[in-house]
């Protein structure tokens, strides 16, 4: 696990040594145990390491291979060693205990995208070969690994976060407002944009290749859904091979020369992690994170799976703390990140690095097993058409005069959403739950440069395109395959992602698996949701493995109370933020201060989109001090 930067020129005044030292500079939090850099005529490779394999100097990068190829590579190849027997089988031996020299190794013997199908893991890299003077960037199948790049004409400049980017000196710095709107909308900035205009992100299970200038992007792995064409098996068939797939999957992860240990929230997905990690033998240190407030604390069910692993157990109590809201914002945001899981993400991790370097976590399992509560809701919004529009009309005007609970979701809340859903129209039902604000929203609160965006359509757009070529056939499969591409990367790994590798901790889910989520792609989409029962087959699979009550309890995801933080402990940090000139360029204030008026006020529950604004207020601040903003680019 790695931070990863590098270029290929061909005018050595747009970029070079002392650009790549900085960009490299502003990674060292992924990668505190060495760095190294190679340059030479046209190209560089910078790395920021984090041991885990190998700690031995062998591991050093950028790493050479054959034929003077080199290679800066970010994440891990679990499979590594099956791949080093079969280099063996033909001749080819190995230097190091290291994955990467398996990786240059497999390039080198079966090209690209070869190499590549062989490949079971997270990973970003840069790949130079001389031959051709071609500069490679691939990312991993799922997208868990992060790349950013610039490329054009003259030069390509990449990197494992933005904020590498920034610290190139001719950096083109002009805000992409188009991505701002879809922040907005969906609290994350979605691939391929980013808050730059010119700077992009390399979409999951892609790569792309920089030749004389010229730029070829090609996708190498695409999720297919084909549950409808599944045959006909019992759910104890089904069970039993998700069992086993999980059990593979995580015993891979379980590969490490640094200490490790799990992630345990109480959900089912990382219950199911630590429960795997038991049957395998292994005593697991687990960690866990609660809040003072009721709802929100789900530390006693994460104590009832450690304690029937038998693990070493770890737990905190978070209060509302501002210093902590803006440590995370800080320390693990590159660009703007809306999810407030972000932070107790950061906080148990903060608190698991000071026992292990490599966790394993439940992220992913609600996309690939479709466990969120948004699946069950499209499968009752067929129902609720059917009533006549003026009754539907009623209970919808009934519901928005009602106000919110304080509870984490609570069946009023639940209900106000699902109604919410269902009113955004034909083939938007889905997408309600990803979208956070509405055109009416938007025009109320757009201005200055976003005012034009706030009735063309985009994130909308972006949504039914997905939904339009999605790889699927049944509508449950339909919605996985868009949360798969929209949300999982660069929303639900992205944070983790940041979160973890602000403090030097890779995170590794089973989950993620390719082969796990190609199997669970396989089935029908009644062994994921059967009724008001979720996660059907995993909940089978996994039954001998967690305590019971673990399996029937509602699912609360790993959340904070955020929309009470904002009332009490945030709220001064939200009224300077959202009443600043920086945010009259963008925003109506008066707008503003209604909605942080009735948010307060406790009638309406406007936390998402406050805090939305409140992270994009702070990074357009951290950007301004860092100079990465060019004068009059905002």
């Amino acid at each position: 696990m790695c931070g990863i930067t590098g270029y290929a020129t061909l005018d050595p005044r747009r970029v070079g040594p002392i650009d790549l030292r900085a960009m490299n500079d502003a990674l060292a939090h992924r990668g505190p145990d060495d760095e190294g850099l190679h340059v030479e005529e046209g190209f560089g490779l910078a790395q920021r390491r984090l041991a885990i394999l190998d700690l031995s100097p062998a591991g050093h990068q950028p790493m050479q291979g054959p034929a003077d190829t080199w290679i800066t590579f970010n994440g891990e190849i679990y499979n590594f060693q099956d791949i080093a027997a079969e280099l063996a089988s033909l001749g080819i031996g190995t230097r190091t205990r290291c994955d990467t020299e398996v990786v240059l190794l497999a390039l080198r013997q079966w090209g690209l995208e070869g190499a590549l199908r062989r490949f079971n893991g997270m990973f970003a890299f840069g790949h130079w070969d001389p031959s051709t003077r071609t500069m490679t960037l691939v990312r991993d199948r799922l997208g868990v690994k992060p790349m950013y790049y610039y490329a054009d004409s003259e030069c390509l400049v990449f990197a494992s976060e933005l904020r590498a980017l920034e610290r190139w000196s001719r950096m083109p710095r002009e805000i992409d407002h188009e991505a701002v709107d879809l922040y907005v909308s969906y609290e994350h900035v979605p691939a391929p944009w980013t808050m730059w205009r010119n700077v992009r992100k390399l979409e999951p299970g892609s790569w792309l290749q920089w030749r004389d200038g010229v730029v070829t992007v090609r996708r190498w792995w695409e999720l297919e859904f084909t549950g409808h064409t599944a045959p006909v098996r019992s759910l104890d068939d089904w069970a039993e091979e998700c069992r086993a797939r999980l059990r593979r999957a995580t015993e891979l992860r379980m590969i490490s020369d640094a200490p490790l240990g799990a992630l345990l929230s109480g959900g089912v997905d990382s219950s199911a992690v630590v429960g795997l990690m038991a049957d395998l033998g292994h005593t697991p240190k687990t960690f866990s994170i609660g809040f003072d407030d009721a709802s929100y604390n789900e530390v006693e069910f994460a104590r009832m799976v450690a304690q029937r692993a038998g693990a070493e157990h770890h737990e905190e109590i978070v209060a509302a703390s501002p210093g902590l809201a803006l440590e995370a914002l800080e320390r693990a945001l590159d660009e703007p990140l809306a999810d407030v899981s972000l932070i107790p993400t950061y906080a148990v991790s903060r608190m698991a690095r000071r026992h292990v370097t490599v966790v394993i976590s439940g992220d992913g399992g609600d996309e690939v097993f479709a466990g969120y509560d948004w699946y069950r809701a499209a499968a009752l919004a067929d129902r609720y058409q059917r009533i006549p529009g003026p009754v539907r009309w009623a209970v919808d005007s009934a519901l928005r005069r009602v106000p919110p609970t304080s509870k984490k979701k609570g069946l009023v809340n639940k209900v106000k959403r699902f109604s919410e859903g269902v009113q955004s129209g034909a083939g938007l039902e889905h997408l309600a739950w990803l979208i956070h604000a509405h055109a009416d929203e938007k025009l109320r609160l757009y201005r200055g440069p976003l005012a034009p965006l706030a009735e063309t359509g985009g994130p909308e757009r972006l949504g039914r395109s997905l939904l339009e070529a999605a790889r699927a056939v049944e509508p449950l499969s339909r919605r996985q395959w868009v949360d798969i591409k929209l949300w999982l990367p660069d929303d639900i790994l992205a944070k983790v992602d940041r979160a973890s590798m602000a403090v030097g901790l890779e995170a590794r889910s089973p989950f993620l698996d390719y082969e796990v989520a190609e199997f669970a792609a396989r089935m029908p989409a009644s062994m994921h949701l059967d009724g008001g029962l979720r996660k059907r087959v995993l909940r089978h699979a996994i039954r001998p493995l967690v305590p019971a009550e673990i399996l029937t309890r509602p699912k609360e995801g790993f959340s904070m109370p955020m929309k009470h933080w904002l009332r009490g402990e945030l709220q001064p940090m939200m009224r300077d933020l959202l009443g600043s000139s920086s945010a009259a360029e963008w925003f109506d204030t008066r707008e503003c201060t209604r909605l942080m008026d009735e948010h307060v006020s406790g009638r309406f529950n406007h936390a998402h989109v406050l805090w939305t604004l409140v992270v994009l207020q702070r990074w357009r601040e951290r950007s301004s001090n860092s100079g990465a903003l060019a004068e009059g680019a905002a």
